[in-house]
Formats: structure tokens, C-alpha cells, sequence
């Protein structure tokens, strides 16, 4: 979902390597002249993530992508 609203905005979504604890993978933004615009992590189960980790995640993207953009 976030890189498909990253692609609406020319905005491309990269695993940082060699960051993140077991499971959990840090991910940057970055704009199309390669600057990072916003970093966020996520745990590597998808089945783990609670409704609390994704609300908190769409509002740290909300600037970038929208109010409530995330939740459809």
C-alpha cells in the first residue's frame, strides 16, 4: 500500500540493509533526486502488525501522502 501512494508521488520505497532487529525492517522514502524524505520500520509478519502499528504509521505518513490516504 505505501509504495503504491509512494508511486503517485514519484516517491520510491527502499529496505535499509543491515537495519532493523530480527524480523523488523526499517524502510526510507526517497524523493526522485534520491533524498530521504521520511524512514519507518515494520516488523517482517504481517500478521503481527496491530491496528495500532498502522494507524501510527499512517499518520507519520499523512504529510506525505494525505489525511487517511493509507486507509483505503
Amino acid at each position: 500500500m505505501v509504495r503504491k501512494h509512494a508511486r503517485d508521488r514519484q516517491l520510491t520505497v527502499r529496505e535499509l540493509p543491515a537495519r532493523g532487529k530480527g524480523s523488523h525492517r526499517i524502510y526510507a522514502l526517497s524523493d526522485s533526486a534520491g533524498a530521504e524524505v521520511e524512514r519507518f520500520g515494520l516488523t517482517g509478519h504481517a500478521r503481527e502488525l496491530s491496528s495500532t502499528v498502522l494507524t501510527r504509521l499512517e499518520e507519520r505518513l499523512e504529510p506525505l501522502f494525505g489525511e487517511k490516504r493509507t486507509e483505503r
